[in-house]
């Protein structure tokens, strides 16, 4: 009521409250010691009331003056603070050498100079597609000795969660924000039979089918000898990539352009190989093909083979997909051409004529020489120690070089599943046939990963394989297909836990691996298991395939029967395989996921637990 009579005086405003401040030392020296006395012992007398004073009898003019300080104080408040990072250019403009970015004061809003067009580009905020987009990622791989992982794979569905957990915040980044990688363990081999002809042109070079497979070939995947030592490139990439990423990406809490991100990427890689080589010994190398998504932005860095395919059906319905980043071979002519400039020499090889870049570390073609069938990779020493006396830096210094190639897209709904594969993959199955197989498998990530590794497996590749798929659900789009629930009665009780979500009621099929907790089979007179997970998620593929061919319920009860080895397969007719009703907490955290996750009459994916691998049906 004061600010509101104050501002019906002197004109106050009502937006900035008035805040009493203490009197000047000088203040009311007009008026004696006496005067102040009497003013206290008469509590209850008015104060005079002049025209050029309030109620307490101060003159106007001194509330005048402290309204204008305050209001300026209040201004001065409201000024944009700094970025950090950021320091002055010109007048109004601030500059981060580190992001390569403007920063303009008076409209608080970040700029790209863009040095072909000579432009400023204003870098906006970008929106979260978290409510319109859900992301479904799985992985299978199939590794050619055992006990030996040449291929890995990383999936970071919230990575911003992840982030926080590491003390490096990202929350300035739109949502859905996640992390997928594939990298494809190789080391550089021997080149029997290699001949000193220089390269062929582009278009006669070899970039997939049986000829690139070839042993003498296929550096990136020959069998090497027992005493090799385990490789270490592929695992030391899983574990410290992302972490490489989550340091850029925290420091500064701008908005991100599609430049700075690619940039992040870019150096993130470069970091994390000069690392792997500071680390005394190791010789092998990988490929790798790497996913970011934030928000509706797609980014795909890859160096070496490893391939990125993103796609979805056509307006016709027919599958197609197109590779993100073509693999780095040492016959393409940017390629080509660096790596005579760094001192090296691109050779053919074997019958397919497969370029490989030659190590000049021994000084002649002898057998035994190393080579490589890539251009661009991580680790692979025995390429980064070797370049021209006159380089200026170690990357113009290297063979092979660990700088990816960094593609982006703006997602759509059109957009339905991104593959990351292995090399091998992408040499015998095209974009076209990784499409009709995510199709057919649509909803169902770890199914339709398990299926490329089968159909690679099927062409004829012997060695260790990975694929790595993502659904892009845009509101429910990617389900997988329904199968009819039995029309069983159920009491009203359980109708109503139900439908109120606290219980489901699943069937499931349960092939048991030699690791996982109890690797016996209690069905079949206690047999040890022996299979390995890739064998016992294949028998669940062959289940699956057998369901969805038959529109008879009784098969998921035939198959369950066949193959599964928990022991409600023993149960009699259509209650085969019948966990019940399940609330939250009675089983393993992955089952209760997906069986709470799926709509009434849908089967899941395949899931993996400490028990094994499950195919789930729910029934209610």
């Amino acid at each position: 009521c004061m600010n509101q009579a104050l501002g019906g005086v002197v004109g106050w405003p009502l937006d900035v409250p008035f805040v009493p401040q203490p009197e000047p030392e000088n203040f009311g020296a007009q008026q004696t010691a006496q005067q102040a006395e009497d003013r206290q012992k008469r509590p209850g007398a008015l104060a005079h009331k002049g025209s050029g004073t309030r109620f307490s009898g101060a003159p106007l003019w001194r509330f005048t003056l402290r309204r204008d300080e305050q209001r300026r104080q209040h201004e001065e408040g409201q000024q944009p603070s700094i970025p950090d990072g950021f320091e002055r250019h010109s007048d109004g403009w601030y500059w981060n050498s580190q992001q390569q970015l403007f920063w303009q004061r008076n409209s608080q809003k970040f700029y790209f100079f863009d040095e072909a067009t000579k432009a400023y580009t204003e870098i906006r905020k970008e929106v979260s597609a978290e409510q319109e987009l859900r992301l479904l990622a799985d992985a299978s791989c199939m590794h050619r000795r055992e006990g030996v992982r040449e291929d890995r794979h990383v999936i970071v569905r919230d990575l911003a969660k992840a982030a926080s957990s590491l003390r490096m915040p990202i929350d300035h980044l739109a949502r859905p924000l996640a992390l997928f990688a594939v990298y494809d363990g190789h080391r550089p081999t021997a080149a029997p039979g290699t001949s000193q002809a220089s390269v062929a042109p582009p278009a006669a070079t070899a970039e997939g089918g049986a000829a690139s497979q070839a042993p003498e070939t296929a550096a990136a995947s020959t069998t090497s000898g027992p005493a090799e030592a385990p490789p270490a490139c592929a695992e030391f990439c899983a574990r410290h990539l992302h972490l490489k990423l989550l340091s850029r990406l925290s420091a500064f809490k701008g908005p991100w352009g599609d430049a700075q991100l690619a940039a992040a990427l870019r150096g993130s890689f470069e970091d994390l190989d000069a690392d792997f080589l500071a680390k005394p010994g190791e010789a092998d190398g990988c490929s790798a093909v790497v996913a970011l998504l934030t928000g509706r932005r797609l980014f795909v860095a890859s160096v070496g083979d490893a391939a990125g395919i993103l796609g979805g059906r056509a307006e016709d319905g027919q599958p197609e997909a197109s590779r993100q980043i073509a693999g780095h071979s040492p016959a393409a002519p940017s390629e080509l051409r660096r790596i005579r400039a760094a001192g090296g020499t691109v050779l053919e090889v074997g019958p397919g004529g497969r370029p490989v870049v030659f190590s000049p570390q021994r000084g002649d073609t002898a057998p035994g020489a190393e080579v490589l069938g890539v251009s661009r990779a991580f680790g692979d020493r025995s390429f980064k120690a070797i370049g021209s006396a006159n380089a200026e830096t170690a990357s113009d210094a290297a063979l092979v070089i660990a700088t990816p190639d960094v593609s982006t897209t703006y997602l759509n709904p059109k957009h339905q599943f991104l593959v990351l594969a292995c090399s091998e993959m992408a040499d015998v199955l095209s974009e076209r046939d990784m499409a009709e197989i995510l199709c057919r498998r649509m909803g169902r990530p770890r199914v339709a990963s398990g299926s490329l590794v089968q159909a690679a497996r099927h062409r004829g590749v012997t060695g260790s394989l990975a694929a790595l798929c993502v659904f892009l659900d845009w509101s429910g789009s990617a389900a997988p297909e329904a199968t009819p629930a039995p029309a069983a009665k159920r009491p009203r009780a359980e109708a109503a836990l139900q439908s109120a979500g606290s219980q489901v009621r699943i069937r499931q099929i349960l092939v048991k691996f030699k690791d996982c907790k109890e690797a016996v089979d209690r069905v079949r007179g206690n047999k040890p298991v022996l299979r390995t997970l890739a064998e016992a998620e294949r028998i669940l593929h062959e289940a699956l395939e057998a369901i969805e061919d038959s529109p008879k319920q009784s098969v998921f009860t035939q198959q369950c029967k066949a193959v599964s080895e928990c022991s409600t397969c023993l149960k009699g007719g259509e209650m085969a395989g019948d966990l019940g009703w399940i609330s939250r907490g009675q089983v393993h955290a992955h089952v209760e996921a997906a069986a709470f996750a799926l709509p009434v009459g849908h089967i899941s994916d395949i899931v993996e637990s400490d028990e094994g691998v499950h195919l789930l049906w729910r029934i209610a």
